[in-house]
């Protein structure tokens, strides 16, 4: 519990406050049903390009919170949490991604990285691809040690993901050496 200052203006007393409330009904949120934790999560993470910025801050405060999810939930929503592990930006995308990875079994990861191929083949059949989300891809696919799909991915949209910022022909090289290293 956060011990409450007079220090602080009210409105940060507000905020934290609620964040409070947030935080007891997301713990209560964590024992209902399997169905019911679909259902909300698939609403949740469903409607991730009409996302306002409030919108997305609640989406980020749940991503944060997968400390609860337990696996079956993850699985439920795998498909909506890989959507936003690729098309979202910055801290939503680093969330999902973090989601998604704490799925360990390689028949789940496999399933991830088939629906991150069918995505970027989507993505790259516009007429203007968003180079974000072969990045996105490419990290999510190495962070996943999916070897195969990423070497494939890697391969196929190297130009589209060194479009984006942060990974260039030398990086993408060292994570196949890391990869193949980590996977022997």
């Amino acid at each position: 519990m956060i011990e409450f200052s007079k220090d602080h203006s009210p409105a940060w007393l507000e905020m934290i406050s609620a964040y409070q409330v947030f935080r007891a009904k997301l713990s209560e949120w964590s024992c209902k049903s399997d169905q019911v934790k679909q259902k909300d999560l698939s609403l949740e993470l469903d409607s991730w390009e009409n996302r306002d910025i409030h919108r997305r801050m609640l989406v980020l405060a749940l991503l944060r919170s997968t400390e609860m999810w337990d696996k079956k939930v993850l699985l439920l929503v795998q498909k909506e949490l890989t959507e936003a592990a690729l098309y979202e930006q910055d801290e939503v995308a680093a969330y999902a991604q973090m989601a998604l990875s704490k799925l360990k079994g390689q028949s789940e990861r496999l399933v991830i990285a088939d629906e991150v191929l069918r995505l970027a083949a989507i993505e790259e059949e516009k007429t203007e691809p968003d180079p974000v989300v072969f990045h996105n891809g490419c990290l999510l696919l190495y962070d996943l040690q999916c070897e195969a799909h990423f070497l494939q991915y890697v391969d196929r949209y190297a130009n589209l993901i060194e479009q984006a910022y942060g990974l260039e022909e030398k990086d993408l090289t060292d994570m196949k050496r890391t990869l193949r290293a980590e996977i022997k």
